[in-house]
This record gives structure tokens, sequence and C-alpha cells, in this order.
């Protein structure tokens, strides 16, 4: 690089658009907006934490990953930048969920439903003696 200032400055700002870092959409969000999300995401905690002490049955599952869903989209929307993103990121992030939502409700769906099979799915195989590991079959009690 020159030592000429206008020259140093150009060959910078081309090295700096040579890597895509151009001119284009940068955001910067602000401090307030941060502590909004922090106090936000504390706020999401703490219910995670009240909601973990009262039995909802079996909707406690439920009940703490929607939260931790709601959680992580604020991470995602917030920090990551996602929200001021092109739209296909948005698409990608929000396929990335709509999968995990998938997953979710299939492996639920199997747990759900195991016991519809009757109790002869249930039922353990017949032995004919209870099974002792060999190196304790010769050790006497």
């Amino acid at each position: 690089m020159s030592s000429h200032p206008d020259t140093a400055h150009a060959h910078a700002a081309h090295a700096h658009a040579a890597h895509g870092h151009g001119e284009g959409h940068h955001h910067v969000a602000s401090a307030g907006l941060f502590l909004k999300v922090l106090i936000a995401l504390l706020f999401l905690t703490g219910i995670t934490v009240g909601a973990s002490r009262v039995d909802f049955g079996s909707a406690n599952m439920l009940i703490a990953m929607l939260i931790a869903c709601v959680k992580a989209s604020l991470v995602i929307a917030i920090f990551m930048h996602v929200w001021w993103d092109t739209a296909i990121n948005k698409i990608m992030f929000l396929g990335s969920f709509l999968f995990l939502s998938l997953l979710f409700a299939f492996t639920l769906a199997d747990q759900a439903t195991r016991s519809w099979d009757g109790p002869i799915s249930v039922q353990r195989a017949p032995v004919a003696e209870q099974w002792h590991h060999p190196a304790l079959a010769d050790k006497k009690p």
C-alpha cells in the first residue's frame, strides 16, 4: 500500500468490498433493543423455572418446548440479525423450525400410540430361569 492517505483508503475500501462486505445492507441494532431482548429472555427463563415447579402432567414437556422456541426465536431474530436479513435466509430458518416441529410431532405421536398395539406387544418374553452374569455366578452369597 502507498503512504498517500487517499490511495490507502481506496485500497482498504477495495479489500473490504472484495470480501463481500460492500456498502450493502448493514444493520446495527441499538443497545436499547438488546436490553429489551435481554429482559424478555430473563423473563421467559423465570417463566420456565416457574412452570417446571408446577405439575401440568404430560403437558410439562410441551410447555417447556414452547417457551424454549420463543426464546430461540428471539435470539435468532435479534442477535443473529435475521429480522433484518434477506427473505431467503428467513425462509431457511422458518423451514428448519418446520422440520424440527415435524420431528417432535412424529416422535410424540409414536410415544402416544405405543399402547394401542395391545397387551401382547408389551409382554415380556418368557425365560426358563433368571440370567446371571458369568463373573458373578462363581461367587456364592
